[in-house]
Formats: C-alpha cells, structure tokens, sequence
C-alpha cells in the first residue's frame, strides 16, 4: 500500500497537479477578488445604470438580461437597486460614481491577472501604470460587451419588428435570445480566461476551462440555493446584512470557481501546450487514430 501510493504521488501529472494547486491560495485570493468585486458592483450599476435610462430601458428587460446569469437570490436582491437607478438622473452622481468605478474595476482586473499569473508561474513585475492601463482595457473591452449584450436583450424585439422579415423568422430570433446572450457571456468568459493571463494558453485549452467553469456553477447552483435559505434563516433579523453576505458569498464563489478554472487551464496547457503547429498536429493525429481504433 506505502508504495502504491508513494507511485501515484510520484507519478509525473500528479506532480504536475499538485504544483500548480500549491501556486496560489485559492481561499485568499477569492476573497481578494470577491472584496475588490463589491466595491465595484455598487457604482458600476449605478453608472450603467445611469446610461440606460437615457436609452429608456425598463427595469423588465435589464432584470431579463440579468437573470440568464444570476441566481434568483442575487436577483432578489439587485432589483430594488436597479430600480432605483434606473429612475433617478443626476450627472453629478454619474460623475462620480464612474469615476469610483474606474478606479474599482480595474483593481478588480488587476487582481484577477495578478492571480491568474501567478497561477502560470510569471513572477510579478513593479509597473503599476502598465496594469492598469491593461485593466483599463479590458474594462472597455467587457462593458463593451456586456452593453450591447444587454441593448440586444431589451431592444432587440423592436429592431427585429422592425426588419423586412418574415413573422415566423423573428418569433425564431426571440426565442433564441436567450442562447444568444448566452452565448455571448460565454465568448467574453472565454477572452478574459484566455488574454487576461501575460502567459496566454492554447486557445483550446482556455474553451475547456471556460466550459468547466459553467459547469461547476450549474452543478453548484442547487447547493448555494440551500445555502442561502439557511444564511436567510440565520440572518433574517436584519436584511441588509443578510443581502450583503449572500451577495459576497457568491462572488467568493464565482472568483473561486474562476480561479479553479484557470488552474485546469493552466494543468492542461502544461501537459499538451500545443505551442506550434507540429505539436498541435500530433495531437488532432492522435485523436483520429483514437476515433478510428473505436
């Protein structure tokens, strides 16, 4: 038995796991993310927010958009927020929330690429300024997608009544919008885990950390739902409190998943990182010998 497990431990992707496992505190750095996370979530609703209610969204169509990724406890919780943005109008508070939110945001990229660079072995480097511009980048990049994702949620009905199409193509379309918003966060999770990183890995190995990701949410969907009836049990004598630990715990939850994710990623890149195109042909060689020996 000593042996047998002194074998398994020694085995070369034990190894391998093991070391990138032990590259980060994943406990720690969660709750880093899940800190610099609520301090961005106030004034990032309120700035988008702000900018929606120009456009004229109703509070129907954001809490939709919100909905295809957020568990209906978080949404509980977002709705009267969301509702008291979207009906109030002040550019100094714009102002100044989007000014807190730009500071907020990219230190909460700063600390995701941080981790995440840890997690593939690049030592850090003392040149705050480029980071930020980084983040800053990325900031762009992400409310980029994530407005047009939710433009497309909430006007999208109107722009396709608008279109020279047939009624049964549009009535296709909307059923599809879901998927497509889907669809779309899932492309973004994708980049973040695949650009974010200074060591970027095969592009291959970033969709499979992504896909584990998403599952690991939908499996533990049910479970945080358990979770956060006891929390409201437990907590019910004050709802602030209770709404400011459910809300923390899932993003302690959502940083940790993320970060598992970027781990395998990063296990997988390590074992068969595919750098050129011989290596990347030895392995699409070696699936189809695999499909023809079945």
């Amino acid at each position: 038995m000593p042996q047998t497990l002194s074998k398994i431990w020694q085995n070369k992707y034990v190894q391998v796991i093991i070391d990138y496992f032990s590259r980060l505190d994943l406990g720690y750095a969660s709750a880093s993310i899940a800190y610099f996370s609520l301090l961005s979530i106030f004034p990032l609703l309120i700035v988008i927010g702000n900018l929606l209610s120009i456009v004229g969204l109703e509070l129907d169509s954001v809490l939709r958009f919100l909905a295809t990724f957020l568990p209906e406890s978080i949404i509980s919780i977002l709705q009267p927020i969301v509702k008291s943005i979207l009906f109030q109008n002040g550019i100094g508070v714009l102002s100044i929330s989007l000014i807190v939110t730009l500071w907020s945001v990219t230190r909460l990229v700063a600390s995701i690429r941080l981790s995440q660079n840890q997690i593939y072995g690049v030592p850090a480097k003392n040149i705050a300024i480029i980071d930020r511009f980084v983040s800053l980048f990325w900031l762009v990049l992400i409310l980029s997608i994530a407005s047009a994702l939710l433009l497309f949620a909430a006007v999208g009905s109107n722009v396709l009544d608008l279109l020279p199409i047939n009624a049964d193509t549009v009535r296709t379309l909307k059923s599809a919008k879901p998927l497509i918003v889907f669809v779309g966060l899932f492309i973004t999770l994708t980049l973040f885990n695949w650009l974010l990183p200074t060591k970027k890995p095969w592009l291959p190995w970033a969709v499979t950390g992504t896909i584990i990701e998403v599952l690991f949410m939908m499996v533990s969907a049910h479970f945080f739902s358990l979770y956060v009836g006891f929390i409201a049990q437990a907590y019910s004598f004050y709802q602030a409190i209770n709404s400011v630990i459910i809300t923390m715990v899932w993003m302690n939850f959502i940083a940790f998943v993320g970060l598992l994710g970027t781990i395998i990623t990063a296990i997988l890149n390590h074992l068969w990182p595919a750098r050129d195109k011989n290596s990347r042909q030895k392995i699409v060689q070696l699936s189809q010998k695999m499909h023809i020996t079945k």
